[in-house]
């Protein structure tokens, strides 16, 4: 092999075209334990699933390419100056990525930008992002890359991970674009090759990135009998930390019903390890580079470690998604992640995995129609934007709502549709799945997704965030639209408050507990854990106890609707409300009468001659109906400061009960004309 030019490391021999080289499949000894064998009971014992959906028919590769497009159209307006703007490398990284896709497959429409790929890949190959000193911090390393075009900024296994799978798809492009192969192999396996990211090296339990580096490696001639060596002992010291710590750890990787710890050398209690579905999500998308991988011609995880992944993986799907294909979101790390659109884009790694990695993930059909959902979602996110949608959704703060993060987030969605096409997504069956739920005992958080709407009820929050109790913590509809907050304390959420004459609040529902779990699942009863998948069935109740008060909420969850029935003792001569919450500075509060007459509620309204009300937020809304306790009840609305975690609240329907007991249903209902249909059903 001819000597290599300097600054850069000689390369293993590999072929000149894009075909995997052979990888031997050894076998090892699995030190198997009593705790591996304990994982596996869950799927030995679970009960059936509910019936089937039908199947439906998904996005194809013209589909996905017409979103690639699409998104281009508003992220052509960033390029400036020979790059896409602001100039950070992870979102250049992610544009290549597109580019090159677009040029592997011979698209033509605005995502295939050859020119762009071929500055891209100078840019991150002898630009001052490819490092030459390390950074200062824990994760400086060379060889790697900064994350500035220009050379400042951080280095972070995301930087790397993101530019060198970037870049092997443009070492899989280079005859098409014109681009140094070799060159681009240099700077990927050097830098996979490195102390930083060879076994055993780790950071926290986030095996995603170097799985992806290791298989970036591999595709563009390293070493893959031993780069795919190193995936596996990655996947397998994950696994075997599930439910015992890895060395160094102080907690398991995964809690009793497989949430998701972050800092595993931490205790317990830390808020960060309440749980985080970004990150649980981000980490799941190991399954991406392993399917990659397997096709490679890797051996697979063996039989019992990858029945733990299908367990944490159906856990995953369950808890954190919903089937408008957004996130089901809680984290421990607050508004450090809440609701970041680049964390969005990180996430549908997890999607991308289980829809193509059969071998450690159930009904990947699930998983494709859910990805194929959320690529819609910000493609109306797009549109309602006019461009790039905003950093952050639903106008919650975080530490990054900035236009680099807004950009990124949208570069991430972008590659992430061109991966799907050339993963084969766009052939692959498509189902919507049925309605599903996850439910975490030791916290008390139960996640539930339907086709109609989405929710979950967080009785733990750790302080990690507002809001939290044994109500509703947010209402979305189908389409992912706020239809009942996202996540307030009252008056700002679901729930009863109790109050003094005078009008303050001496007891409410929707307060969060910090330590112990007050929700008790009724139905389904459970099993061996994870707590969590189709459901027909679903019922779960908590009580709280304030001020010799007692509050008792039962919940029920339907296909459509919700009912929840809520009994308050210790509260004579007390004032007891039933609040429902809008969301948006136009929402409003109607109630029809028996008569079907429609009303605005302004001012106190007696119920004796009401049958439901119709909450109109800004872009969706729901059905109210009272179906007891509505005898010598009235209602109104008050009117809703803004909050850290409501930040866009509207007004609140307050039912003020005149007994002890209530039961309300409530239904997404966009449109008045959906939400008399909708509600001739629920009364």
């Amino acid at each position: 092999m001819p000597a290599a030019p300097a600054g850069r490391v000689p390369l293993h021999a590999r072929g000149g075209t894009d075909r995997p080289c052979a990888s031997t499949r050894r076998g090892f000894v699995l030190g198997g334990s009593a705790l591996l064998a304990s994982l596996l009971l869950p799927t030995m014992s679970r009960t059936p699933k509910a019936d089937a959906a039908p199947v439906t028919t998904g996005l194809d590769d013209a589909a996905y390419w017409a979103h690639a497009d699409r998104l281009q159209l508003a992220l052509d307006a960033k390029w400036r100056n020979g790059a896409y703007q602001p100039a950070m490398s992870m979102l250049n990284a992610n544009m290549l990525l597109t580019h090159a896709a677009a040029a592997l497959v011979g698209h033509t429409g605005p995502a295939r930008q050859d020119e762009r790929a071929r500055a891209l890949v100078e840019h991150l190959c002898n630009g001052p992002s490819w490092a030459r000193q390390p950074a200062s911090g824990k994760q400086g390393h060379v060889p790697g890359w900064r994350g500035e075009l220009a050379g400042g900024g951080i280095q972070h296994l995301v930087v790397d991970t993101e530019i060198a799978w970037a870049l092997s798809y443009a070492w899989r492009a280079r005859d098409v674009l014109g681009v140094d192969g070799d060159l681009i192999a240099n700077r990927i396996i050097s830098t996979a090759t490195g102390d930083f990211w060879r076994w055993p090296a780790l950071r926290l339990n986030q095996i995603n990135w170097y799985a992806r580096m290791y298989v970036a490696a591999g595709v563009v001639g390293g070493d893959r009998e031993d780069l795919h060596d190193q995936l596996l002992k990655q996947l397998r010291r994950f696994v075997d930390g599930a439910k015992k710590p890895m060395s160094g750890a102080k907690i398991a990787n995964l809690g009793p019903s497989y949430r998701f710890h972050y800092l595993p050398g931490w205790p317990e209690h830390h808020k960060y390890n309440l749980d985080s579905a970004e990150y649980a999500n981000i980490v799941c998308g190991v399954l991406v580079p392993y399917a990659v991988a397997r096709e490679a011609g890797m051996q697979p995880l063996d039989s019992t470690r990858s029945a733990v992944i299908r367990n944490w993986s159906e856990r995953v799907m369950c808890g954190y998604w919903t089937h408008a294909g957004y996130l089901n979101w809680d984290t421990g790390l607050g508004f450090k992640r809440w609701h970041q659109g680049k964390k969005l884009g990180l996430s549908q790694a997890a999607l991308l995995g289980m829809a193509v990695a059969p071998e450690l993930a159930r009904n990947g059909n699930w998983a494709k129609h859910m990805l194929d959902r959320s690529f819609e979602l910000f493609d109306r996110w797009t549109e309602r934007a006019g461009g790039v949608p905003p950093a952050n959704a639903f106008g919650v703060p975080s530490i990054d709502g900035n236009e680099s993060s807004a950009v990124l987030a949208a570069a991430r969605v972008q590659s992430n549709v061109a991966q799907a096409a050339l993963l084969g997504l766009g052939s692959k069956p498509s189902e919507e799945p049925p309605p599903l739920y996850a439910y975490d005992p030791d916290v008390g958080r139960l996640a539930v997704t339907t086709p109609h709407y989405n929710t979950a009820v967080v009785g733990v929050n750790r302080q990690a965030f507002p809001y939290g109790g044994i109500e509703l913590a947010r209402l979305f509809d189908g389409r992912q639209e706020v239809a009942g907050g996202v996540g307030g304390r009252p008056p700002a959420a679901f729930g009863v408050v109790v109050r003094e004459a005078s009008g303050t609040i001496i007891a409410a529902s929707q307060r969060s507990y910090q330590d112990d779990s007050p929700l008790d699942l009724l139905a389904p009863k459970l099993t061996n854990p994870p707590h969590a998948g189709p459901f027909t069935s679903l019922r779960v109740r908590g009580k709280v106890e304030r001020n010799g008060i007692t509050i008792t909420t039962t919940h029920r969850f339907a296909a459509s609707y919700i009912e929840t029935a809520w009994d308050v003792d210790g509260a004579s001569g007390k004032r007891v409300e039933v609040v429902f919450p809008s969301w948006g500075s136009k929402a409003t509060v109607s109630a029809v009468d028996r008569s079907g007459a429609r009303r605005a509620v302004t001012g106190t309204l007696s119920l004796d001659d009401i049958e439901w009300f119709h909450i109109e937020s800004e872009h969706s809304g729901y059905v109210v109906v009272i179906r007891s306790g509505a005898t010598k009840a009235t209602a109104s609305t008050r009117a809703v400061a803004a909050q850290s975690s409501a930040p866009n609240p509207g007004p609140t329907l307050a039912v003020r009960a005149s007994g002890s007991s209530i039961v309300a249903r409530v239904a997404p209902a966009p449109t008045a004309a959906q939400a008399e249909s909708i509600a001739a059903r629920l009364v």
